[in-house]
């Protein structure tokens, strides 16, 4: 009996309650993402503006009230905004440069319907300004996703965008030649392209973002979701037509110069452009149905030999179906 009682108080402990409604908004919300450090959460709509909005509770203890309050409304997209993600800041080169001049620890990336994607930041004096517009898309971005997995290079995390236009685009900030000079100096405290804050960052908050790569071509139609593993890089993506897609990154070509991918840097570096190729293609994931999102997850199935460790896809589609998948990499 004593065992059933306690039984019963854990699962009221782990009870889920209703605590707290943001409103401001005009239309219906899009995508929303707490920050890494879950100071902020960032919300987009079909209104065309994103809001930030900061948790100001006193966390002195559990019964506290959860209490938020707007800081910022970001309004300079001319479109639906369909999706905002938060740069990750486990990652050292996410992470450096906190507190100096105009450089934030957090950084926000929104996609909308107007074909382009939007780079955020918090200036010196606490406003949140746009940083980089990065224009490339020939349709509605429909999401993106920051690099999860630390560049050997040691720069700043790339960022990947999907869109109406079947493309998927890498995107890669630019470090100002000097900087990367000096980043390369013996007994230098900081990685190169990440020490600190990039000399175009110094001199203005605007930034330059270089489209790097453009994924081999693999879906007709829209590319609804894109999943980027923090543990070994690879990406998948599905979209409009059921599709599910693998690719992996190859290492930079010698001539990577003349790839012929946009965006070169005239002033200033963005790293080698990268190379990608399709380790395998699934049709008709989910049968005549389009597939809405795509997810690497790890495994603890009673098949993996390693669980906790493996990684699997998950799928959904408008077939009301969740489908897992095992990714073998020969």
């Amino acid at each position: 009996m004593g065992g059933g009682a306690e039984s019963e108080e854990e699962e009221e402990v782990r009870e889920w309650e209703f605590n707290l409604v943001l409103e401001g908004h005009e239309n219906e919300v899009k995508s929303l993402a707490f920050s890494p450090g879950g100071q902020y959460l960032a919300t987009s709509s079909r209104d065309k503006s994103v809001w930030i909005w900061e948790d100001v509770s006193s966390g002195q203890g559990r019964d506290d009230e959860d209490e938020w309050e707007t800081v910022a409304v970001l309004s300079e997209h001319d479109g639906d905004v369909k999706a905002v993600a938060w740069c990750p800041s486990n990652l050292p080169n996410a992470r450096a440069g906190v507190g100096r001049q105009h450089n934030s620890s957090e950084v926000l990336a929104s996609a909308s319907y107007d074909d382009t994607v939007r780079v955020w930041r918090e200036d010196a004096d606490g406003e949140w300004v746009c940083v980089a517009v990065l224009e490339g898309h020939g349709g509605t971005v429909w999401g993106l996703q920051w690099e999860g997995k630390e560049r050997q290079d040691g720069r700043f995390p790339r960022l990947m965008t999907f869109s109406a236009d079947g493309s998927i685009r890498v995107w890669t900030l630019r470090v100002d030649e000097e900087e990367e000079e000096e980043g390369q100096q013996e007994g230098n405290p900081f990685r190169s392209g990440f020490g600190g804050v990039p000399s175009t960052m110094r001199r203005s908050l605007r930034e330059e973002w270089d489209c790097t790569a453009v994924l081999p071509k693999v879906h007709t139609r829209d590319v609804y979701s894109v999943s980027w593993s923090a543990d070994t890089g690879l990406v998948a993506s599905t979209g409009s037509d059921g599709i599910v897609a693998v690719y992996a990154e190859e290492s930079a070509p010698e001539d990577a110069a003349k790839s012929g991918v946009e965006g070169g840097a005239e002033n200033g570096t963005s790293g080698p452009k990268s190379n990608w190729k399709v380790l395998g293609t699934v049709a008709r994931a989910h049968g005549p149905y389009e597939v809405n999102h795509i997810t690497w997850c790890k495994r603890f199935d009673p098949g993996a030999e390693h669980k906790g460790k493996e990684e699997m896809l998950v799928t959904t589609g408008d077939d009301g179906v969740v489908r897992p998948w095992q990714v073998r990499v020969s």
